[in-house]
């Protein structure tokens, strides 16, 4: 009762102490499924898949025991220490890892070379006496007065701070030849043991049966841990009990392979279906479905960040609560390429996809069902909440949906505004209905305007607005409409009037996909070419030359510390509006980007846009943004308490000439020194890959070297100059903004590299007198040889001028053939020669970007393949030549009928067959293409015998739709040529 009574108030003091300490846990808030799980196996360099045993050392690594060793991780890269990697020792199936008090780590050996190692300060030792040579080790405990507890697989043995060995297996009956499964040092120097038997109490040299005095079953007893609730957790075949008071009461029945309560108090149990999560009288699970895969070892441990980690037979894992996390099928999305977001009062995030609209409310996500009029669920481009409590929802080709509000939870029945009612086009990707109740619709055929149920009006081209697709609709809070489309923006005032700025001209960009205005006017605008910022008539542009990791930024959005938040096709991006301003300012050369991608948590790296809205502020301050594999969700208040975590930087070793040094503050190198090699590390086991580091040495080295993504741990240096050194390195969380002090570490080392005999003083006075006479020498010498050789010069002067004069001409006649040489090879490359069109390969090349341009943007793409009706026949009456020459006529017509647009290829296919490619809407391509068939059937074409003939042709064309590849869409187009050849030729078939 005593020992339970500290345990208690031991209990108690530690829950004190982390509620008052600034140290990271699992958010327990969170559902596990928000939680980012990372996965390490052999191929990264862990010894082996099958983890027995996680721990962790003072400076933060996290160490591993496998079958095949043990390794100690930073976060990035593993160190291993297998069979041979330590001379003497043959390190293998380490099942049991732990910190020592004094330092370094402690772990057991297999049967090859048994017993118990000690890593220190980078050297291996056995433990003394005959600990150190122990067989079968399987746990291994520090009690909190320095003594070691081991178990074995036949006993249980404590050795104190003197080395000396006392076994206690043999005290009890149902303890001695029984391999020991867990172990609890206790304050008072007494233990807790747990084997197949049950648990057992280890009191001075005697152990007593503590199960059966608190009413554990007779079963095995895998983990035990004090609980900071009070009391002792013991978990096992027969489930997870609390024991208090001398009494056992069951928590779970179901059979634990691992157990850890974590800082929050939160149980954490190892099942046969995965790993579950107790807490509030409840539990989740993480599972396959998680990527927690393969069998759970008893591998399970809470780092000093709060980081869980998990060995399986498939290797090992992290579990942690970042600032990001993702929403994707698990979470219940229909589907999980997400192009709009948007949140409603009182009534959830709405999610446009697709395959629809879902909405996300109390954790769960649930489908609204829009289909009517015998029509699917539409594909969702774009959403936008209406005045009326509605909501308005732009489809890829089913026009505008409004879906009245809801009363009394019963759904109103959505209607549809689309060509039928005057709608220009039913491909509607921004949306905006504006203070006085009018609707703005964007697509890809301008800008369209409803108001009191009508059409009221339509701009387009005509009216000054840019052609293409329309991205994004942005009001002010002073009445400007702002416009972003494909091919520029666009601003409409208050008035009507529109001012439009083209791509790579007045506006230096092409795509404006979203805008974010400040109060003072000024206008934050998101572009394929990076991030630009509009003032009084004036674009500043921020991108890869600033920083940015990517250029196309697609969703602007700004937190409630103002910073700014930009998705891409390279993950999300912060900028604080702070340095934005320094570096437009010039008072900044470069741009501190954090980066947030697929490695953070985001469900893909690769962002949505080209929709509206493609991401959405949220009132309890996170941001979600559409990506290609589901929701990624940031919350900036987490973000910045990352970038504030501290890091350790460690100093992991010193090669000098291929001979590793023991770790000190000082080295003193020979004078033949020629290569050293500093190894070093940070260490954020959150978040490793947003490390950065740079480092100089002071006395070679001009500047600082900032290294690569912070993957590079290694300053190489080779011949060193002799003289005091002082190597220097320091790191920070991402973003690196080296200006700033805050969160930076710092390490240093000190060299000191003797000089070569040759570079001694009195040695360098030597070649100071020798040099002076030597100088004097050569300068006499010099000048009787100059006054020699001007005279020589002189002469050849003139004759060398008159040869270059000569040479000159030659080489620019000779560039000027060349020139001419590669056009000419040029167009040959990608032109038929008999009818100077395009050839079949530059046709493949256009119709690929042509598709890709479409399925980006949104544009119509038309295919249509022609063919010459008997050419055979022509061929055959009047002989090749003649038929050479009525393909050439029939291109040159094709070319003058169809040709001359940029938006237009007209190639040779193969022998009289053509192929037309157009990214025009339906009825404009199919109109050119029926006065390109009437043009050629009217066209005379003379023959050799004096007459005239008249071609005909046919057509099959194709249109782009959903899901289509080139190979879908050429074949198409080929079975409407053939059907058109069946149904008598000289005719176009399209459908």
């Amino acid at each position: 009762m005593r020992c339970l009574s500290r345990l208690f108030t031991t209990g108690l003091c530690l829950l004190v102490l982390l509620i008052g300490a600034p140290a990271w846990a699992l958010d327990p808030a969170r559902k596990v499924d928000e939680y980012t799980i990372a996965r390490w196996t052999m191929e990264d360099g862990l010894p082996h898949n099958l983890v027995h045993t996680i721990s962790q050392d003072r400076d933060g690594y996290v160490w591993t025991g496998t079958w095949e060793g043990a390794s100690r991780f930073d976060g990035r890269r593993f160190t291993s220490y297998g069979a041979g990697a330590v001379p003497g020792l043959e390190i293998e199936g380490v099942r049991a890892v732990t910190p020592h008090p004094q330092g370094g780590m402690v772990l057991s050996l297999g049967r090859v070379g048994p017993g118990v190692l000690r890593f220190h300060e980078g050297r291996w030792q056995r433990l003394a006496g005959p600990a150190g040579t122990l067989a079968d080790v399987s746990v291994l405990r520090f009690g909190p007065d320095g003594v070691l507890w081991i178990g074995t697989d036949h006993s249980l043995f404590r050795m104190g701070a003197a080395g000396d060995l006392q076994e206690i297996g043999s005290t009890h009956p149902r303890l001695a030849n029984e391999r020991v499964l867990a172990i609890l040092p206790l304050p008072d120097g007494q233990a807790l043991v747990g084997n197949r038997h049950g648990l057992f109490r280890v009191e001075r040299d005697r152990a007593t049966d503590w199960g059966d005095r608190t009413a554990l079953p007779h079963t095995s007893v895998l983990a035990i841990q004090s609980s900071r609730w009070g009391g002792i957790l013991v978990g096992g075949s027969a489930g997870v009990w609390r024991i208090e008071n001398a009494r056992a009461q069951q928590i779970t029945g179901e059979r634990a392979e691992a157990m850890l309560e974590d800082r929050n108090g939160n149980l954490w149990i190892s099942t046969l279906d995965g790993l579950r999560r107790y807490a509030q009288g409840g539990h989740e699970t993480l599972g396959e479905r998680n990527g927690l895969m393969g069998r759970l070892a008893p591998a399970l441990f809470e780092d000093r960040d709060g980081l869980l980690w998990v060995g399986t037979t498939n290797g090992l894992y992290r579990i942690s609560d970042g600032p990001v996390f993702g929403l994707a099928r698990s979470s219940g999305l229909r589907d999980i390429y997400v192009r709009a977001i948007i949140e409603r009062p009182g009534q959830g995030v709405w999610i446009g996809h697709p395959m629809g609209v879902d909405v996300w409310q109390a954790g769960q996500s649930r489908a609204v069902p829009l289909a009517f009029d015998g029509k699917t669920d539409p594909s969702v481009l774009s959403m936008a909440n209406a005045r009326d409590g509605g909501l308005w929802i732009g489809t890829y080709d089913q026009g505008v949906i409004h879906l009245p509000a809801a009363v009394d939870g019963v759904q109103g029945s959505p209607w549809r505004i689309d060509e039928t009612d005057g709608l220009p086009s039913s491909h509607v990707r921004a949306l905006l209905e504006r203070a006085d109740g009018s609707l703005w619709i964007g697509s890809n055929e301008g800008v369209t305007v409803y108001r009191d149920g009508r059409i009221a009006r339509h701009y387009d081209a005509d009216d000054g607005l840019p052609a293409g697709n329309v991205y994004i609709l942005y009001e002010t809070a002073q009445g400007v409409l702002w416009i972003g489309t494909s091919n520029g923006m666009a601003m409409m005032r208050r008035d009507g009037t529109v001012q439009a700025w083209m791509p790579m001209s007045d506006f230096p960009a092409v795509a404006a996909f979203d805008f974010l205005a400040d109060p003072d006017g000024s206008l934050w605008i998101a572009s394929d070419r990076g991030l630009l910022h509009w003032r009084n008539g004036v674009f500043m542009q921020f991108d890869h030359r600033q920083g940015l990791p990517n250029n196309r930024l697609f969703r602007l959005l700004e937190d409630d510390n103002g910073d700014f938040w930009a998705s891409s096709n390279r993950g999300v991006f912060r900028m604080s509006r702070a340095a934005l301003t320094a570096v437009e300012n010039r008072h900044l050369a470069r741009l501190p980007v954090e980066a947030f991608t697929h490695a953070d948590g985001l469900p893909s790296s690769q962002a949505n846009g080209a929709s509206a809205p493609a991401g959405w502020p949220m009132r309890d301050g996170k941001l979600w943004f559409a990506t290609a594999n589901g929701i990624g969700v940031i919350d900036p208040d987490d973000a910045r308490r990352q970038r504030a975590q501290g890091v350790t930087l460690v100093m992991e070793a010193v090669e000098v000439d291929g001979r590793v040094l023991p770790l000190q503050a000082r080295y003193a190198l020979a004078a033949d020194t020629r290569r050293v090699v500093i190894r070093f590390t940070g260490l954020n086991q959150r978040a490793p890959e947003r490390l950065r580091y740079r480092y100089r040495m002071v006395g070679f080295d001009r500047d600082w070297i900032e290294t690569d993504n912070g993957i590079a741990h290694d300053a190489v240096y080779t011949n060193l100059p002799a003289g005091k050194l002082r190597f220097e390195v320091q790191v920070m969380n991402a973003p690196a903004d080296w200006s700033k002090q805050d969160g930076v570490v710092t390490r240093t080392m000190d060299l000191d590299k003797a000089a070569p005999w040759w570079l001694r003083a009195w040695a360098v006075a030597i070649y100071v007198v020798l040099l002076g006479l030597v100088g004097w020498a050569v300068l006499l010498l010099a000048m009787r040889r100059h006054r020699h050789r001007q005279r020589r010069l002189e002469a050849l002067v003139e004759a060398r001028t008159s040869e270059l004069s000569d040479k000159n001409a030659q080489l620019e006649q000779a560039g000027e053939a060349h020139a001419r040489l590669l056009e000419q090879l040029a167009y040959q490359a990608r032109h038929d020669p008999l009818t100077r069109l395009a050839n079949r390969r530059a046709g493949d090349a256009f119709l690929a970007e042509a598709l890709e341009v479409s399925r980006r943007e949104g544009r119509p793409l038309c295919v249509a393949l022609l063919d010459i009706d008997h050419f055979k026949a022509v061929n055959d009456r009047y002989g090749h030549a003649f038929g050479d020459d009525v393909l050439s006529q029939v291109a040159a017509l094709a070319e003058q009928l169809a040709g001359g647009h940029e938006d237009v290829l007209i190639a040779r296919y193969g022998g009289e067959e053509f192929l037309v490619c157009q990214q025009l809407p339906w009825s404009i391509a199919r109109a050119r293409l029926e006065i390109l068939r009437e043009g050629i059937a009217e066209a005379d074409i003379d023959t050799p015998d004096g007459g005239s003939l008249r071609c005909t042709v046919s057509i099959g064309v194709a249109e782009l739709g959903a899901g289509q590849d080139l190979r879908d869409l050429l074949r198409i187009a080929d079975e409407r040529l053939y059907r058109a050849k069946q149904q008598g030729r000289n005719r176009l078939v399209s459908g």
